[in-house]
């Protein structure tokens, strides 16, 4: 729609005069002519012009502003959260906990048909592959030179 009353425009002769015109008393014969035409309107199917050829609408005048009393409320009230009591640290893990971790894997020397003695020299038996059984009675997990219980 907007293109069609564009290149309506363009193509009219007297239409770019109408910016230009300096007064209304000295109008060209061109512009008087395009001020005679229709003022351009959609057909009832909307596609296309319903009159051609036709002249732009004129400008609307601005909507005068109303003035809007500004409201401005006041901010509300944070209250701070009441202070809660931190919990107690946990015990710290001893020396030897970090030293040799309940679960880490233990390296195996010495081994044999019947089992294998770990660094401390404590022998520990077969129980079948992948498993050996620790002298506390734990079933642990062997992989090659690795046990971990």
């Amino acid at each position: 729609m907007p293109r069609a009353v564009l290149c309506l425009m363009l193509a009219l002769p007297g239409a770019p005069a109408i910016a230009q015109a300096p007064a209304a008393g000295a109008a060209s014969p061109e512009l008087r002519e395009y001020a005679k035409l229709p003022v351009c309107t959609l057909s009832a199917d909307g596609l296309r012009l319903a009159v051609e050829p036709c002249r732009t609408a004129p400008a609307r005048k601005p909507m005068p502003r109303r003035p809007v009393p500004q409201i401005i409320q006041r901010m509300p009230v944070v209250k701070q959260a009441p202070q809660v009591a931190m919990p107690a640290a946990p015990p710290s893990p001893s020396l030897q906990t970090l030293l040799n971790p309940p679960n880490a894997p233990k390296a195996l020397n010495n081994c044999g048909p019947t089992g294998c003695n770990d660094a401390n020299g404590t022998h520990i038996n077969n129980a079948g592959p992948g498993t050996a059984i620790s002298p506390s009675g734990k079933v642990c997990n062997r992989n090659g030179v690795w046990l971990q219980c």
